[in-house]
């Protein structure tokens, strides 16, 4: 299967099919493909979950750190005025939080008319 005329797949298109395919078993994959055939499936599927791993930590640090930037603040000295603690990084995840959750709604409503 050649490829269409004026298509240059790019370094990644590349490097990705270099990589060594495995499926469930962990037995290799060739690299041909074939979507059709169940080991392709499931070293697609392995690729796949890698990435939501790879995802869900990069995820699961940012929120560590934004925690600790917004909520773990060095005590100051008395005397000093401060405005109030968590005045702003609270109330703004919540309400990020909030529009999101509707914003989740209202998209799964519209998917159902």
């Amino acid at each position: 299967m050649g490829e269409p005329p004026g298509y240059r797949p790019s370094a990644w298109v590349h490097l990705l099919h270099q990589l060594p395919r495995a499926d469930f078993q962990l037995r290799p994959v060739p690299s041909d493909f074939a979507p059709q055939e169940q080991e392709y499936q499931q070293a697609l599927l392995l690729v796949a979950a890698l990435a939501g791993l790879g995802l869900g930590l990069s995820l699961i640090l940012i929120a560590a750190y934004l925690i600790r930037v917004c909520c773990c603040r060095p005590l100051e000295p008395p005397g000093t005025k401060s405005p109030p603690p968590g005045g702003g990084c609270v109330t703004w995840s919540c309400i990020a939080a909030l529009l999101r959750r509707h914003r989740h709604r209202f998209l799964w409503q519209q998917r159902d008319q």
